[in-house]
């Protein structure tokens, strides 16, 4: 997704990518006319100072990086949701630094107001950030709303182009083409949108919408693919019922929202020929795979295998295809609350599955998430050039490990380093260090910092569990120089 770099907005685009670019108004002109111009310009200037560059430094341990994409101003006390890839949920929150909001101007000079980060909702694929209660710039707000969008039906998109433009908000027009289920609901239009995090609005200029990022669109602001968002306009957007939840209840104090979990890491729709099989034609249902011991699903009485009809007494929404049920039903108990009691309507596993086969209820108490990767405490073993951090959950269940095996688990490796030399590789479960066990994380640093303070040219020895059941020794030879280990960078936790 590169394409060269611009100096000036429009002059350096090739004859046919400008003619796909104004056939896309004209796809859309042709269909509706146009509203008067005179009010859509009124719409575009009342709208743009509600559009916002956020911008903050990711300082990870290999690398840093100044990360700008696109925010909406959500609430006159200057809240502005961004979409939740601009600040992924694999960017451990004290390596996010410098937040900014960035006011465009054609007038003056660029504004840059301090922010913090509020926190992620995993709930509607979103994040928050917010200024400083000290600021005193009069926000201006925009207020989504629930709105049926039908086919045929006019849209229009407000952006900001990318920092080789000087953000400037730009406006489009589309067509709405097809509205489409699954886990996240989306609408599809011909004609084009705006950028990766814009608001959609309909023909009476009502927010309805909002653009998310599909597979082959970016959500920054100053990549190298300067105008790929005027290229190849997007042409998918979520509506407002999608973030409605976040919207009223967003994250505050710069914790993220929790996460609740029933401990079903694994589940899959039930395809035509079984849902017939066991009555359940035109009925959505997904089979569950996997119950982790000492859960809320376990502690219930779920079991591998069991089919889960309804929920609450409803039943299961209905995606486009089988493959995205497991998703919908997962998406709709992580938008419950912790503590919440699920009632789960299952087909059991036990015995031959036969037509008319009776229903159990069985009710479970939603617990939190166990902790991410992302969460987790690290440690930076900078001479060597690799990341380890605590094990969480995920590692148990991949690496099939018991819950209170001890260790620690690679997380990042220096490709120069000469730990990628000796293939240590991300992932890898840590359980010895120079032949004793490793307890956990501050035992690790301890030893691995005192072993390279007094034998510096010394390898150290590693015996690691890889994620496909195999043990293997790993023996990284350190450079032979006279550079302090484990400095400067090198004793992060």
């Amino acid at each position: 997704m590169r394409l060269c770099r611009v100096t000036r907005l429009f002059a350096p685009l090739a004859s046919a990518a400008m003619l796909m670019l104004l056939g896309n108004f004209a796809l859309a002109q042709a269909t509706q006319p146009a509203a008067d111009d005179g009010v859509l310009h009124d719409f575009y200037e009342r709208v743009r100072p509600a559009l916002v560059v956020v911008q903050y430094q990711w300082d990870s341990e290999l690398a840093k990086r100044q990360i700008t994409g696109c925010g909406i101003v959500v609430r006159e006390d200057g809240l502005v949701m961004v979409p939740l890839q601009l600040v992924s949920t694999e960017i451990p929150d004290s390596q996010m630094k410098d937040f900014k909001i960035i006011l465009p101007s054609d007038t003056q000079d660029q504004t840059e107001i301090d922010a913090t980060f509020v926190g992620r909702d995993e709930r509607s694929e979103s994040a928050f950030v917010k200024v400083s209660p000290k600021d005193t710039h009069k926000w201006t707000a925009i207020h989504f709303e629930e709105i049926p969008l039908s086919v045929g039906q006019t849209v229009y998109g407000i952006g900001l182009l990318p920092k080789s433009a000087g953000y400037k908000a730009f406006l489009t027009q589309a067509i709405v083409s097809a509205n489409l289920r699954g886990e996240i609901p989306q609408v599809m239009v011909s004609g084009g949108l705006a950028n990766v995090g814009s608001p959609v609005f309909d023909s009476q200029f009502r927010a309805v919408g909002i653009v998310e990022p599909q597979a082959n669109e970016d959500t920054l602001l100053d990549s190298r693919d300067d105008l790929r968002d005027i290229l190849l306009p997007p042409h998918f957007f979520v509506p407002t019922r999608f973030y409605g939840l976040s919207l009223a209840d967003p994250p505050t104090d710069g914790h993220s929202v929790q996460i609740p979990w029933m401990g079903v890491p694994a589940m899959t729709g039930v395809n035509d020929q079984l849902a017939e099989f066991l009555g359940l034609k035109n009925q959505p249902a997904v089979q569950i795979a996997d119950v982790v011991p000492g859960t809320p699903a376990d502690k219930a009485g779920l079991q591998p295998g069991s089919i889960v009809v309804k929920v609450n007494g409803k039943p299961l929404e209905r995606g486009d295809l089988p493959e995205e049920l497991p998703l919908i039903l997962h998406r709709q108990l992580m938008r419950m609350k912790v503590g919440s009691q699920v009632t789960l309507t299952v087909i059991p596993a036990t015995g031959a599955p036969t037509k008319g086969v009776p229903t159990n209820d069985i009710v479970l108490t939603l617990e939190p998430r166990p902790k991410e990767p992302s969460e987790a405490t690290r440690f930076f073993a900078l001479d060597l050039g690799f990341v380890v951090r605590e094990a969480v959950f995920i590692d148990d269940y991949q690496h099939k490990m018991k819950p209170d095996t001890t260790g620690v688990v690679v997380d990042l490796i220096r490709r120069d380093g000469a730990a990628a030399t000796a293939k240590l590789t991300a992932d890898d479960w840590v359980m010895q260090l120079n032949g004793q066990p490793v307890a956990d994380l501050a035992q690790f640093k301890h030893d691995y910092l005192a072993f390279r303070k007094d034998h510096p040219r010394d390898e150290i020895v590693l015996v690691v569990h890889r994620s496909g059941g195999t043990e293997e020794t790993i023996n990284i030879e350190p450079p032979q120089t006279d550079a302090s280990p484990g400095a400067p960078g090198g004793d992060q936790p």
